[in-house]
């Protein structure tokens, strides 16, 4: 009966040990998965700090700099000023590197900047000294660092698009290594670009632009027909009627004549008096003439010899 007793326990205490063992293998993978996506936010931030040695890293706008405070007692002194970028005297704003985000990783300074077209990233000791530093093509704004991939995440945006950026720190951020890192860049496609693709041979576009000449004029002949030519008709028939509302009225008037009730007679009559009105234009002139000889008196007074200076010999 013993024996039964003392081999029930130890079945119960064997069950009691594998199932803490099962407990703790999925306690461990549960960290593990979530130490894998324990990654900062990739947002750009202006300040970090390494909470072992109180060390912090700020960035100064104004000066365009990246500024490296340390801990003294109560208060915080600046130890290490890094510039960015030169940006005085300088008249091309687009091509002077801003800085956009800073964090501290493993030991590491790290900081990124950018302008319009480029970006880099630069790794420095918490002390300021430079360790690694290296460009890319494409704007960037914020990064983030996966300590369970050893993965550098930079991604940005600008006005014709995004890029997205991976850096392999595996063998730490003094060996980053950038040739062959994962990039993405979108590029907003130009309209020119997008109906070159469409409409290749640029028929459509001139097939396009002839209705739409063709259809505005129509549409111009129809409201010129519609609205000014009714107006004309109705600014006509008002000045019409004022006329004819100014003459005066004569009720025993004889009715006009039509073009085609003039007689023969009349017609003659007429021919003879614009003849008639014709020949009296010209007044009837003698053809004698009479030719007049005209005494000249001789008058010295100018004559040219009296202007003359007198030749002496």
């Amino acid at each position: 009966m013993k024996n039964k007793i003392l081999s029930f326990v130890a079945l119960v205490l064997m069950l009691n040990l594998a199932f803490v063992a099962v407990a703790q293998e999925q306690e461990a993978a549960c960290c593990a998965t979530a130490q894998s996506s324990s990654y900062d936010p990739l947002v750009a931030q202006k300040f970090a700090v390494d909470s072992k040695t109180q060390t912090m890293a700020v960035i100064n706008d104004n000066e365009n700099t990246i500024e490296i405070l340390v801990r003294k007692g109560d208060n915080y002194e600046k130890s290490k000023v890094v510039l960015v970028d030169v940006f005085e005297g300088r008249h091309d704003s687009h091509a002077i590197y801003r800085p956009q985000s800073v964090a501290v990783y493993e030991n590491h300074i790290v900081f990124l900047a950018s302008h319009r077209d480029s970006s880099y990233v630069k790794v420095l000791t918490l002390k300021g000294e430079e360790i690694e530093k290296f460009s890319f093509k494409g704007a960037a704004q914020a990064f983030s660092y996966d300590p369970a991939t050893k993965l550098l995440y930079i991604a940005g945006s600008n006005a014709a698009g995004y890029n997205v950026f991976v850096i392999d720190a595996t063998a730490g951020f003094e060996h980053i290594k950038v040739e062959g890192s994962p990039n993405y860049q979108y590029v907003k496609p130009k309209k020119a670009e997008v109906l070159a693709e469409q409409d290749p041979t640029g028929g459509g576009l001139a097939l396009v632009a002839v209705l739409v000449v063709f259809v505005v004029l129509l549409l111009i002949m129809v409201v010129l027909n519609l609205v000014f030519g009714k107006v004309m008709v109705r600014h006509q028939n008002k000045k019409a009627e004022k006329a004819t509302a100014q003459q005066p009225t004569n009720v025993n008037a004889a009715p006009a004549k039509k073009a085609g009730d003039i007689s023969g007679e009349e017609f003659a009559a007429i021919a003879a008096a614009i003849h008639l009105y014709n020949d009296e234009l010209h007044d009837e002139e003698s053809t004698i003439l009479t030719i007049n000889k005209v005494a000249k008196v001789y008058s010295p007074w100018s004559s040219k010899m009296h202007n003359m200076n007198p030749y002496r010999r």
